[in-house]
């Protein structure tokens, strides 16, 4: 590990003074002080930091100018402790309005800030992003490209085409507004092993819909036989009224046919020491072959995925409650609660909580992370 600090501390400084690049780093450790988990199992003391990219530690090199700029992250993995690279990204401006990105990206309609899940409307990927930004207008047009040809097209077959977008917002004292349509993103599971005999394929048929309509960001990638295999589409709106910050989302898919409809709706604000955020966004499926399919397995065709934190500011702390259950409506009741607070002492952040995981049976446990960023 040491070995590890020092090379962070050497590069640091290189690209510090040869560069004038920005360096940061963080390291985030989380665990449990204790759980009882549904199987009866009693637990003491547990420490992970295996947890995200951001985490563990994350060392982020950036550089720019007026006309170009590059980020790349190296991060620890949480298993082996190797140093990998997760995400690099160039980007230049040919002219002033216009921004040219290749690698990561990260492009999204409106995002809920509760979890900061990568909602359906997230359009991030690896590949080619072409940005205009006019007098408060900006169109992004981006190409998914990451390891493979965007577009491959062998003599006489029909062209190949993985994920691209378009996406288009508009920003005043009115608001922003914004629309897209993504091609060949994603796929619904096929409903019709949800009537088959085989009970084990019947069973996973069913468990794929209910994931995938429950928490549409869970989607399963189709491999593309043709030019545009399926379409998504949404339109979005989000503004300030103070002290409440809201934006509206309706999203849609189809295939051959149409799908499903989403509508997403989140709210928050701060009222002196009290601050809420909510998200409500149920999925409505319209095809009459997955109604159907739903209706034989007692499944309600609406899934309605809803999300709020409520927190409470005090001088050592910020006190919060936050619920989540992909599922309201799901025949068998499921959520999760958590009781909590969180702050800091000195550079170091800290957050502990109670946390209820409510299924056919009951978890509880008391998870804590402590971050440090340098």
């Amino acid at each position: 590990m040491k070995k590890i600090v020092g090379i962070f501390a050497a590069a640091a400084v290189l690209a510090t003074s040869v560069f004038a690049a920005d360096v940061s780093a963080s390291t985030k450790i989380g665990g449990k002080l204790f759980h009882y988990d549904a199987d009866k199992t009693f637990g003491l003391l547990t420490e992970n930091n295996d947890s995200h990219d951001y985490a563990n530690p994350n060392i982020t090199f950036s550089a720019s100018d007026e006309k170009a700029g590059a980020t790349v992250k190296l991060t620890t993995d949480g298993g082996d402790k190797a140093v990998k690279m997760t995400t690099q990204t160039i980007w230049f401006k040919p002219f002033d309005a216009l921004k040219l990105t290749v690698g990561n990206f990260d492009v999204a309609l409106n995002k809920e800030q509760i979890d900061w899940t990568e909602s359906v409307t997230a359009l991030g990927g690896n590949g080619f992003l072409a940005t205009v930004d006019v007098s408060g207008f900006t169109l992004d047009v981006g190409f998914e490209a990451n390891g493979a040809d965007w577009m491959n097209k062998k003599d006489g077959e029909d062209p190949v085409l993985s994920k691209f977008f378009v996406k288009g917002a508009y920003s005043a004292d009115f608001g922003t507004i914004g629309a897209y349509v993504k091609l060949n993103g994603s796929k619904a599971p096929d409903v019709k092993d949800l009537l088959s005999d085989d009970e084990e394929k019947a069973k996973k048929a069913k468990k794929a819909l209910e994931d995938f309509y429950a928490a549409p960001y869970k989607f399963v990638i189709a491999e593309k036989s043709g030019a545009v295999q399926t379409v998504e589409f949404g339109a979005g709106y989000k503004n300030t009224f103070d002290p409440i910050t809201l934006f509206v989302n309706v999203v849609g898919f189809m295939d051959d046919k149409f799908e499903w409809v989403r509508p997403e709706v989140y709210a928050s604000g701060n009222f002196d020491a009290f601050g809420f955020q909510a998200f409500a966004a149920p999925a409505i499926v319209i095809d009459s072959d997955a109604k159907d399919a739903l209706d034989a397995m007692d499944i309600n065709p609406i899934f309605f995925e809803v999300l709020a934190k409520v927190t409470y500011q005090m001088d050592p702390c910020t006190l919060y409650a936050y619920f989540k259950d992909a599922n309201l409506l799901a025949k068998d009741f499921a959520c999760t609660l958590k009781f909590g607070a969180t702050g800091s002492l000195g550079a170091m952040g800290w957050d502990a909580w109670a946390q209820v995981d409510v299924a056919d049976k009951v978890g509880f446990s008391v998870p804590f992370a402590l971050t440090y960023n340098f």
